[in-house]
């Protein structure tokens, strides 16, 4: 992802964390901090997709007719 895009994804999560807080003020870096770690490990989990084949909870298609 392009470092613009990234930057935005992260302004956008971080003004919903700091909206769900209440909207106080002076917390903006935590909030910046907060919004790259969710990312972050949302990131993580759409790349190992493989993760879900291990645990039996996506099963292949029937090839049977």
């Amino acid at each position: 992802m392009d470092e613009q895009k990234e930057q935005d994804r992260i302004r956008r999560r971080a003004y919903e964390i700091w909206e769900r807080e209440g909207s106080p003020e002076g917390r903006a870096e935590e909030f910046w901090e907060q919004a790259i770690a969710s990312i972050s490990a949302e990131d993580a989990q759409a790349v190992t997709p493989s993760n879900a084949a291990a645990d039996g909870s996506e099963r292949p298609e029937s090839t049977s007719k």
